[in-house]
């Protein structure tokens, strides 16, 4: 990568501000890469193996961090004073420590603080180096989750928090590439013992931290969407209001009941055959479950006009396919109703092959009818499993929100 200016004051009029997270090109967002770059100013050279520059992570368009526009100034000045008119450098591999746990020993690099857009630009705190990123495994944050001693809250996807009783509260991210993200500032109010449990985890600074859900919330004050898992679930809540609305027919059930399993969920961080139970136990309350089927019954009778023989015995998720089959009357060539449907039967599956004692012919025939299903290559492809039956659950209701809605505008 070349940098070219026809001299110094070309160099410090297009450098002498402070970078931002956004693409100047396409607007999308910007991350560290270090990387080799060559910047000429005027008749110097100044060649750097491995530098911080901005990369965007669409266009792929390149710009100088603010950490490599202060070396660049610095390197300029010394070989104008030097006469030198060409030089190579190289990171030495310096880390500068700030004043937070200094004594912890932890893994960072300062270029990150120096270089993320806005971490630098810190008013709020009087000692340079708080919202330097530190990076950790997944399974840093484990204990945490598990321990009743400490509150663990995932508010969505990827950005949460941590604390211990009443003493300290701090946030997290998790980054594009599947790090736990703390701020340094923030690791210094933990106690030594949580602090510890953590430290085997960290990790060398991957750089990936502005298209977080984390850095959105904590610089640009853009709080993030809900936990894909709860979006189900007010989903669900969506289609039942719409329901309302149009055919006055109410869908709710254990309404309390529900709302305390939706506040108590907590979402797995590392997707495994063990951590997603609980999810699967509760989305089959929210959703198979907490439904008045006696009311559901009478909305399929409301908009099919010719019901199934034998409906009179059907249970929520048969009904719940009536209904959109009834509702997308027209449509159907266009779509698979059994594959959109299909989640909703597997979350059933899931649910029985966890919590119910089942003979092992049964127990092989879910889990083939699974990997079948959602096209695995084994069932111990859980992290497949898992996008694709909670992605699935999410457009389920959409079509039931969006096929509802229509008949309402048709009314």
């Amino acid at each position: 990568m070349r940098f070219n200016f026809i001299n110094y004051d070309d160099f410090y009029s297009k450098c002498n501000n402070r970078s931002n997270h956004k693409c100047s090109k396409c607007n999308d967002v910007k991350e560290v890469a270090i990387s080799a770059a060559e910047v000429i100013i005027a008749d110097r050279i100044m060649k750097f193996e491995d530098i911080p520059l901005l990369k965007c992570t669409s266009c792929g368009a390149v710009t100088l961090a603010d950490h490599s526009k202060k070396m660049i100034d610095e390197c300029y000045k010394y070989m104008i004073k030097e006469n030198h008119f060409e030089g190579i450098h190289k990171y030495n591999g310096y880390r500068q420590k700030f004043e937070y746990c200094q004594e912890d020993d932890l893994i960072y690099d300062h270029r990150d603080y120096y270089s993320i857009p806005g971490l630098s630009v810190d008013f709020e705190h009087s000692k340079e180096g708080f919202l330097t990123p530190v990076y950790f495994g997944k399974k840093s944050v484990l204990h945490f989750m598990h321990d009743p001693d400490y509150e663990f809250k995932l508010f969505s996807d990827t950005y949460g928090q941590v604390g211990y009783k009443d003493e300290w509260i701090v946030p997290f991210g998790i980054n594009s590439e599947d790090k736990i993200v703390f701020w340094l500032g923030d690791l210094s109010y933990m106690d030594k013992t949580s602090l510890n449990i953590l430290k085997p985890h960290n990790v060398e600074s991957d750089h990936q931290l502005t298209r977080s859900e984390f850095y959105a919330a904590q610089l640009c004050c853009i709080w993030s969407e809900p936990n894909r898992e709860l979006n189900v679930c007010y989903k669900k809540c969506d289609f039942y209001n719409v329901v309302k609305n149009t055919y006055q027919v109410s869908l709710e059930h254990l309404e309390s009941e529900i709302k305390e399993q939706m506040d108590k969920f907590q979402k797995p961080i590392v997707i495994s055959e063990k951590t997603i139970e609980p999810t699967i136990n509760m989305l089959h309350k929210v959703l198979i479950e907490g439904v008045n089927i006696k009311e559901l019954r009478n909305l399929y009778l409301k908009v099919e006009v010719s019901p199934a023989d034998g409906y009179e015995k059907w249970k929520s998720i048969k009904l719940y396919e009536g209904v959109l089959k009834a509702l997308m009357k027209g449509n159907i060539e266009k779509l698979d109703i059994a594959s959109i449907m299909g989640p909703l039967y597997l979350l059933n599956d899931l649910r029985q092959y966890y919590d119910h004692l089942l003979p092992n012919e049964k127990r092989d025939a879910v889990k083939e009818n699974i990997i079948r299903t959602f096209n695995l290559e084994s069932f111990e492809d859980i992290s497949s499993l898992y996008e694709q039956l909670i992605g699935g659950l999410n457009m389920l209701f959409e079509y039931l929100i969006l096929a509802t809605g229509n008949q309402s505008l048709d009314q």
